[in-house]
């Protein structure tokens, strides 16, 4: 369904993060479809010249900034009758410098009256301390909302979605966040094409030439490919353009205090589970031939992981996308997690200019 824009040109959308891994293949998927260059106008936060040749010829104005560039964020917001934030889920001052500017945008008669922010948080916000010792039982649903409002402040991303989704923002700024789990696949676009987690557990095994986990690996995650992720970030968008702009109506689409939308795809996996594919394609790959998994302690993770390792893939993260299935119509298409895990192996292993 096109988006109703009620505005007498094209809709003004204000991005960040547009050459990451999940902008990147979001625009591109935008980009792609025939409508776009008549019903958006867009401009990209790009923090250099070279990325801001990567989205020029693409039809996206650059906007030469970072996200520490507040009094900027906040013009470009206000400028916009959508904020589409990929950058930093853990970027406070951007996201109140953002929330500024859509909050003081003016409000024409005619167009449309409430912009729209949809930000990239992620399922990291569910995350227990578990450093692979065990799995959960304890799953997490999108239309829960009680549930989801008991999250601690403390939880990671949580700062940020608590100022997105402020009860003072209802009416003047419709507000949604997109919670992906792990995130899989080849991205595509204009900038990075790589994910974080499963490429961070590949590379710590390549370095040490053994399939590596942290722990015993029980723990346990949703995933999603990042295809399927663009989809839905593009049929949210769609159909939270038709939302009612007259404040006497109440739409049917949940934002604001209820602004969570998970994406997950298929079953939940185990990052022991990963591990164990690695190990497989080492053997195969002639890497390793033991075909077996070190599984690595706390106090050994500074030497032999990457920064970060435990916040990322040490954890339990359960999540189920029902709004994204039941309002927005969105079927995740893509299945071959196993198969991407060894093709993440090659491609790393061509990246190092190594031959197997």
């Amino acid at each position: 369904m096109a988006p109703n824009l009620q505005t007498t040109g094209p809709l003004r959308v204000f991005v960040t993060g547009a050459t990451g891994y999940i902008g990147s293949t979001a625009i591109d998927l935008l980009l792609h479809k025939g409508t776009t260059p008549s019903l958006y106008s867009l401009r990209a936060l790009v923090r250099s010249p070279k990325k801001a040749s990567l989205i020029l010829p693409l039809g996206i104005e650059p906007i030469l900034g970072s996200l520490d560039d507040l009094a900027l964020l906040e013009q470009e917001s206000a400028q916009a009758d959508v904020v589409l934030s990929f950058a930093d889920a853990d970027h406070l001052p951007s996201i109140q410098a953002i929330l500024r500017g859509l909050s003081q945008r003016p409000r024409p008669d005619g167009g449309r009256k409430r912009p729209i922010l949809i930000h990239t948080s992620g399922t990291g916000v569910l995350l227990d301390n578990a450093y692979g010792a065990y799995g959960t039982e304890t799953i997490y649903y999108d239309n829960d909302l009680a549930k989801l409002n008991s999250l601690a402040p403390s939880q990671p991303h949580r700062n940020v979605d608590l100022e997105i989704i402020s009860p003072a923002l209802v009416g003047l700024v419709d507000t949604y966040i997109v919670a992906p789990p792990t995130i899989w696949g080849q991205g595509t676009g204009p900038g990075n094409h790589t994910s974080i987690q499963i490429p961070l557990q590949v590379r710590a095994s390549l370095l040490h030439s053994q399939a590596m986990q942290l722990g015993q690996g029980l723990n346990v995650w949703s995933k999603i490919h990042v295809i399927d992720l663009a989809h839905l970030y593009l049929s949210l968008l769609e159909r939270a353009l038709q939302e009612p702009q007259d404040d006497s109506i109440t739409g049917t689409l949940p934002k604001n205090q209820d602004a969570y939308y998970f994406c997950q795809e298929g079953e939940d996996f185990s990052y022991g589970d990963v591990a164990k594919e690695i190990a497989k394609a080492f053997k195969d790959l002639g890497i390793n031939d033991s075909g077996t998994v070190r599984g690595t302690k706390p106090e050994e993770e500074s030497a032999l992981w990457l920064e970060g390792a435990a916040g990322s893939i040490g954890g339990n993260s359960r999540s189920r996308a029902i709004k994204a299935r039941e309002i927005l119509g969105w079927v995740p298409e893509f299945k071959d997690f196993a198969g991407y895990i060894h093709d993440e192996i090659k491609r790393q292993l061509k990246e190092q200019g190594r031959r197997r």
